[in-house]
């Protein structure tokens, strides 16, 4: 049998792999396809379509998008883009410029109160790495500060804190017509990360649907195989593509591996031919 994983993040913004580096483990694991997912770009796109020609696998260019409903962070997974168009890459040159002005009002209210946290330890040696909140953790674990990542987002930079300041917001339906206007399809990512109600869920899927959504992310390590299986059930009801991967970031989440996700989470590549099967 083979396998795929179709969310993965690299150092073009809150992995700690480069996209060579990814790609290669990906072909170390034996997987046939990736798709690299990176937050809000794809900077790293080319990189990791070079490296995957010399290794010979396949490479998906692809994109996580940040976006807000309901009263929640929402993320929209974008894969088969034309990550060379313009007018896609004004507009995640737009959302830069958002998260980057967010960035330095988090920096400077941690500095305000003397925090040692400086631009060039969030970007740790990558000046075009796309900070989010999860360099401001990993920094506060390096300086001793708070004793994990999930410790940091509790008392400092989760929803509500002192130190968490909210981005710009987009719509999941900007996101979904970002994704299709570069030759995109768009995919609902991890739904069950976002505690909503299964009435909020299915109206939102419902919504997105009637705007061409694509797929659903079924197959994820936060996801328990009753949430799977309940997953699946919606793409045959709504005819949407089922597609599934381990959401890796290297040591930032360091129980997560390519291909295996946390767990032993496995993605069949007859999704990847499904997903296929649904792009207009």
């Amino acid at each position: 049998m083979s396998f795929i994983d179709l969310h993965i993040h690299s150092t073009a913004s809150d992995g700690t792999l480069t996209p060579t580096e990814v790609v290669k483990e990906a072909k170390k694991q034996n997987l046939t396809a990736m798709a690299l997912t990176d937050h809000d770009t794809v900077a790293g796109v080319a990189e990791a379509m070079a490296t995957a020609e010399e290794e010979k696998i396949t490479l998906i260019p692809g994109i996580e998008l940040t976006c807000h409903a309901l009263g929640k962070e929402i993320h929209m997974l974008g894969y088969f883009l034309n990550y060379e168009d313009p007018i896609f890459l004004g507009r995640l040159e737009d959302l830069r410029i958002n998260r980057s002005n967010r960035n330095e009002r988090m920096l400077a209210a941690f500095q305000k109160d003397g925090f040692p946290i400086t631009m060039e330890k969030l970007q740790h040696g990558n000046p075009d790495t796309v900070i989010t909140r999860a360099h401001f953790a990993r920094v506060l674990v390096e300086e001793g500060i708070v004793s994990s990542k999930n410790a940091a987002f509790k008392k400092y930079l989760g929803v509500g804190k002192k130190y968490y300041i909210p981005r710009s917001e987009i719509k999941p339906s900007d996101a979904l017509t970002y994704i299709k206007e570069a030759g995109g399809i768009a995919v609902l990512a991890h739904p069950f990360e976002y505690q909503l109600s299964k009435k909020d869920l299915i109206s939102l899927i419902e919504e997105l649907k009637e705007l061409g959504l694509g797929g659903i992310e079924v197959y994820h390590s936060s996801h328990y195989q009753q949430q799977c299986t309940y997953l699946r059930e919606l793409t045959r009801k709504y005819g949407l593509a089922a597609t599934g991967g381990s959401d890796f970031h290297g040591s930032n989440k360091p129980d997560i591996q390519i291909g295996t996700g946390r767990g032993g989470l496995r993605v069949h590549e007859s999704l990847l031919e499904e997903l296929n099967q649904h792009r207009s």
